[in-house]
């Protein structure tokens, strides 16, 4: 198994394909296997790096609560380990606030940033919904399955729900498979709530896509359009009728403007 002890604790990782790297950063509670809609696509031009950040999969759950920049700091040292000096940095969601924080601590491992999904932080954010919050608190896990399928509506359209269900059984299966520890993803929930770059962004100096759907009833999608507006020269890309996880659902059009971008 590709461990590395860089960042202080054991982190699993894994690498796909050559070329030029590319670091992949996950969402909340949400490990390396999410990215199988990407994968085939980014392989065969990059080399990707796909790891579990802490608290979460294969990596070790360290003493919370998280911080972006500490999760960002865990990332920078998995390129280091690697002897990676530069890649380009994808982030979903609160990967992509942890890449906000990669691109700001580590500018110079940082080519070409991608944020998807995501939100600035502080007073510049537009907060989820109440009824999006409450979904995602942790429960007691008495029933793990009915909690995943609580959260759907704010991750998938309804017509996807209805209409492709197979892809919503196996993300529901892969969940229940490989679950995030409860004390994980506490500590991932409270870097989440608490990142806050909305006053630094405008010293990003990567060339920066910002993408995002305009179904997404998690992180609404004029977060994108606040956070592309703060960074220098960044592109803004709204997928219609995308939801939060534009990069399964919509994942050949998320691919192919990613892939655009990285050209």
């Amino acid at each position: 198994m590709p461990y590395t002890e860089a960042p202080g604790f054991r982190m699993y990782y894994e690498e796909h394909g050559s070329g030029f790297p590319l670091l992949l950063i996950n969402g909340l509670g949400s490990d390396h296997l999410e990215w199988l809609h990407q994968l085939p696509a980014f392989e065969a031009r990059f080399r990707v790096v796909v790891f579990d950040n802490r608290g979460t999969g294969m990596t070790d759950v360290p003493p919370g609560p998280y911080t972006t920049a500490q999760m960002a700091d865990d990332a920078a040292s998995l390129l280091r380990a690697l002897g990676i000096a530069r890649a380009n940095v994808l982030g979903v969601s609160l990967g992509g606030m942890i890449a906000q924080e990669v691109a700001l601590r580590h500018p110079d491992r940082v080519d070409r940033l991608v944020l998807g999904c995501t939100g600035p932080g502080g007073e510049l954010s537009l907060r989820p919904s109440p009824e999006a919050m409450a979904a995602f608190a942790l429960a007691k896990g008495e029933d793990p399955e009915a909690e995943l399928r609580r959260i759907l509506p704010f991750l998938y359209t309804d017509a996807c729900i209805r209409e492709w269900p197979a892809e919503i059984e196996r993300f529901v299966r892969r969940r229940l498979d490989h679950p995030s520890p409860p004390q994980g993803y506490l500590a991932q929930l409270f870097a989440a709530v608490s990142h806050d770059a909305s006053a630094r962004l405008e010293k990003i100096r990567s060339r920066t896509l910002v993408i995002t759907g305009d179904a997404d009833r998690l992180v609404p999608w004029e977060n994108s359009l606040r956070i592309a507006g703060r960074i220098p020269g960044a592109k803004l890309v709204v997928l219609p009728g995308a939801p939060h996880r534009l990069f399964a659902e919509t994942a050949d059009a998320f691919n192919l403007e990613v892939l655009r971008f990285l050209s």
